[in-house]
Formats: structure tokens, C-alpha cells, sequence
């Protein structure tokens, strides 16, 4: 795995997590549905929920780290994990949930800006990093406009 720096994380939550919404958006319904179905979820609100849900583990998980040097990550049913994320904004209108998006988007790229220059030497914070905002949209990465 590559190592990132703090600016390469600020660049992918500045870039490709601000575009991502606006990328969803401009597909046309039959790719947006296909999307959808490819990545396992009925709605985009519930992809959503489920990216805004580990983008919640990796701010705790960094916490830990940075406060605790024997803290190792948590183990987690996934798709359990998952379930409960989506379960959550069962109800919801998609714009909550973009507006949800935005804030923890918001939230991980002020975060990270704070985060001491130490943290980044700490291979924990940046493996957890890169799993929540690399992976993350690695695995969700929205097709290309038609």
C-alpha cells in the first residue's frame, strides 16, 4: 500500500468525495440503477448512509490511536455493520442524506487538516485513512458519464 500524506487525503475529500454526489447525479436513471444494484443498495441515500458510517469508524478509530498507542482496530460484522447504516435512514429523503454526506465530508477534511504532523508517521491512522477515504471510494468509484 502507498503511503499517503495529510495533503493527498485533503485532495481526495476536497476532489473526488466533493464530486461525488454531483458525479451520481448526472448519470442517467438507467446507469444510476445499475450503479445502485452493482454496489448492493436499493438507493443512493443508502449508499450514502453507508459511506457517512465509516467515514464515522475512521475518525473514532484515528481518535483511539492518536490517545491510545496499544489501540488496535475493531473487529466488525460488515454486513451487519452495513444493515444498521441503511436501517438508519430508512425514512429519510435522499437530500437529508446528501446534506448528512456533506456535513461528515466536511467534518473528515477539517479533522484531518487538524490532525498533528506526528499522526501521519502512525501507520494505523494511515492505513485507517486510506481504508475510509481511499478504499472507500475505490470500491463505490462512480462510473464515468455516458
Amino acid at each position: 500500500m502507498t503511503i499517503l500524506t495529510r495533503q493527498e487525503f485533503l485532495n481526495i475529500l476536497q476532489g473526488d468525495w466533493a464530486t461525488y454526489v454531483q458525479r451520481f447525479q448526472c448519470l442517467s436513471p438507467d446507469t444510476q440503477s445499475a450503479f445502485l444494484v452493482s454496489q448492493g443498495y436499493a438507493r443512493f441515500a443508502d449508499l450514502l448512509s453507508h459511506i457517512i458510517a465509516w467515514f464515522e469508524v475512521g475518525y473514532h478509530a484515528v481518535e483511539r490511536y492518536l490517545t491510545d498507542p496499544q489501540s488496535q482496530p475493531r473487529e466488525y460484522d460488515v454486513d451487519a455493520f452495513n444493515a444498521e447504516a441503511v436501517a438508519k435512514v430508512r425514512g429519510f429523503d435522499e437530500d437529508n442524506v446528501i446534506e448528512s454526506f456533506e456535513k461528515m465530508r466536511n467534518f473528515m477534511l477539517e479533522f484531518v487538516k487538524a490532525l498533528p504532523d506526528t499522526a501521519f508517521e502512525d501507520e494505523r491512522v494511515v492505513n485507517q485513512l486510506n481504508m475510509e477515504l481511499v478504499g472507500h471510494l475505490s470500491g463505490h468509484n462512480i462510473p464515468e458519464r455516458e
